[in-house]
């Protein structure tokens, strides 16, 4: 099993969790986090400004990529999203990185993108 980096204080109710490859996603009432490689990207629910499933084409040209097979495959009916947010903090080894106004592709399970939707709807 791969070790994960702790997070420490989920923010919110953890109403999803999921585990592929060497990807953990996690989903609460007020954060999604996604962790990989050392490396935890935390966007709170607050800061995300709209989330949308990328187009077949940019999928073809993702799985072209030679970062492709790392991290994780696409279980059956995932697709890559794009999620827009003012702000996201990405946790590191060596401290915490703010990034502002940020793209963030990510592949998620169609239960799992549901699930976001659904809360950052009622969110609002």
């Amino acid at each position: 099993m791969y070790g994960f980096t702790r997070v420490k204080a989920l923010r919110g109710e953890l109403k999803r969790s999921e585990i592929r490859g060497t990807t953990r996603f996690q989903l609460t009432t007020k954060e999604f986090v996604q962790q990989r490689h050392g490396h935890t990207y935390r966007i709170a629910l607050e800061n995300i400004l709209g989330m949308t499933e990328c187009d077949e084409s940019f999928a073809k040209h993702a799985d072209s990529l030679p970062t492709a097979g790392l991290y994780g495959g696409l279980p059956p009916g995932a697709k890559i999203y794009k999620i827009v947010a003012t702000a996201v903090h990405l946790v590191l080894p060596s401290g915490v990185v703010e990034q502002e106004a940020v793209c963030f592709y990510t592949r998620l399970s169609t239960p799992f993108a549901n699930q976001m939707e659904s809360l950052l709807t009622n969110s609002l």
